[in-house]
């Protein structure tokens, strides 16, 4: 299991206006020179952080039609090829926002990404 995020996806998160990570992915010597070079990236626990609780938008089905409800997170496995899911449900019944990936620390960012996109958080 993957336990930090990608230099890509630290740069993205960074360009998207979060914080700079404080933990450190790697430490590699800089040969020749005497030094040490650190490589810092975000944790699963700095992503789920980032993360709401809960999201209140609009219901669009059944008698709650068009009424604000309250979606919460819930981060699940159910060992499919996508053995990671992240998403905002209500009623364990229908999903507002559903990120899947195989490894955890990708469907955090995917769906980090996507609600700072959407200018949910």
């Amino acid at each position: 299991m993957k336990q930090y995020t990608t230099p890509d996806q630290t740069a993205k998160l960074i360009e998207l206006g979060f914080e700079k990570p404080s933990s450190i992915a790697s430490v590699e010597p800089i040969y020749g020179m005497g030094g040490i070079s650190v490589a810092k990236a975000y944790t699963i626990g700095e992503l789920i952080e980032m993360l709401p609780m809960t999201i209140t938008d609009k219901i669009w089905w059944g008698e709650d039609k068009g009424k604000e409800g309250v979606w919460g997170l819930r981060i699940d496995t159910n060992g499919t090829e996508y053995g990671w899911y992240i998403s905002y449900e209500r009623d364990h019944s229908a999903h507002l926002y559903l990120e899947g990936h195989c490894e955890l620390i990708d469907a955090l960012f995917d769906m980090i990404v996507r609600l700072k996109e959407e200018k949910v958080i």
